[in-house]
């Protein structure tokens, strides 16, 4: 069983972002600043006026606005996560940018596994970039509505865009299809047109499941229209249509298996201890398998035990500093739930909040075991 580890939780019970500056290859920017440095020339003086130059350089506007909107989407993935992954003012270094430039991808019309652009009812949805490992998966989109239709900026009294979508397998490739999503809305220079940018990202949910994906097979991805979602919980429909899209890329693979021998943990609080079988890290995320001596009860149920990723500067990477420890004993924990041998295994993961340069990770703490990460 998998399951989202709160990060620095001991045991559980049973029971929008700051986003950086706009991309500086706008095409509709080029052009009307090309266009009135035009008028500007124009206008200074009748005898410089030169219809065939005007024509020329209109000709090389448009050459302009068209290059550099290929150029904004011929930059890496890294370029294109840029704003969704740069939170709370903390600006991705070289390192991070790279590592999501080898593990993403660009998508441009000839990737037939995401069929590129679809269209219907006049709007058009178009996949821009996308980065992923076995646990998390992010998916840049350009909505365009039908042509006419505004998308504006709303602020909390008007609202929010949302993007109704689904995923799931159309063959029976896993016997537990279960996932998390959510969906951020990027930075838009230009709110009063009709395109909207959006980031939809899935995570391995807690509970089971077999779900990874990075693995190549097919997963659809279902978006049935956009709406604006008032304060009260009321919808109003902007489009309807049905973009269907094939999510089930093969991304190349950047997770490191750490060798955890002898990592133990022992919580004091219920005098249990955990012993871990497995630690990967990925770029996007961690993973952990261990066994306890906890067993599980319709109360409580092991927690993986507090994981640490120091990098080689001293900072703690991983968990975030919000993150709360719980203390003091659950009111119907049973002592007699604690054994002397290991009864209870589980696997657990986490998605980070940025991407994880691994090269310049130091360790992983767990407990009082220090465990050495070796990635060049």
């Amino acid at each position: 069983m998998k399951r989202n580890i709160s990060d620095l939780l001991d045991q559980y019970p049973a029971e929008d972002m700051e986003l950086g500056e706009t991309t500086p290859y706008s095409s509709k920017r080029i052009k009307e600043i090309t266009m009135n440095q035009i008028n500007t020339e124009a206008n200074k003086s009748v005898r410089r006026f030169h219809p065939m130059r005007l024509l020329i350089a209109a000709a090389v506007a448009i050459a302009l606005s068209v290059s550099a909107l290929a150029a904004g989407y011929m930059l890496g993935a890294g370029e294109l996560f840029r704003d969704f992954f740069t939170k709370e003012g903390k600006s991705l270094s070289q390192g991070q940018m790279d590592t999501i430039d080898q593990m993403g991808q660009v998508l441009e019309e000839t990737d037939i596994d995401l069929s590129a652009a679809v269209t219907d009812n006049g709007a058009t949805i178009t996949p821009l970039a996308a980065i992923a490992d076995e646990n998390a998966y992010y998916l840049r989109l350009q909505v365009d509505a039908p042509a006419g239709t505004a998308l504006p900026d709303l602020d909390e009294s008007q609202g929010c865009y949302q993007l109704k979508f689904s995923l799931k397998s159309p063959v029976d490739t896993y016997k537990n299809f279960n996932y998390d999503a959510g969906t951020t809305i990027l930075p838009d220079d230009d709110p009063a047109d009709n395109r909207k940018e959006f980031v939809l990202f899935f995570h391995a949910p807690m509970g089971g499941t077999d779900l990874q994906f990075n693995d190549g097979f097919s997963k659809e991805l279902s978006i049935s229209g956009l709406w604006v979602q008032s304060p009260d919980k009321e919808y109003t429909a902007i489009f309807t249509g049905d973009f269907i899209f094939d999510i089930g890329l093969n991304f190349q693979s950047q997770t490191i298996d750490l060798d955890c021998t002898g990592a133990i943990y022992y919580n004091e609080v219920y005098g249990y201890t955990n012993i871990l079988d497995s630690l990967k890290l990925s770029p996007l995320s961690i993973t952990a398998e261990f066994r306890s001596t906890l067993e599980a009860s319709l109360w409580l149920s092991p927690g993986v035990g507090p994981l640490r990723i120091v990098l080689k500067d001293g900072t703690i990477f991983w968990p975030p500093e919000t993150e709360v420890q719980i203390s003091g004993r659950h009111p119907r924990f049973d002592e007699a739930n604690v054994k002397d041998e290991y009864v209870t295994s589980d696997v657990v993961s986490s998605p980070f909040d940025q991407p994880l340069d691994l090269s310049q990770v130091d360790y992983v703490q767990y407990g009082d075991s220090r465990i050495p990460v070796n990635a060049e």
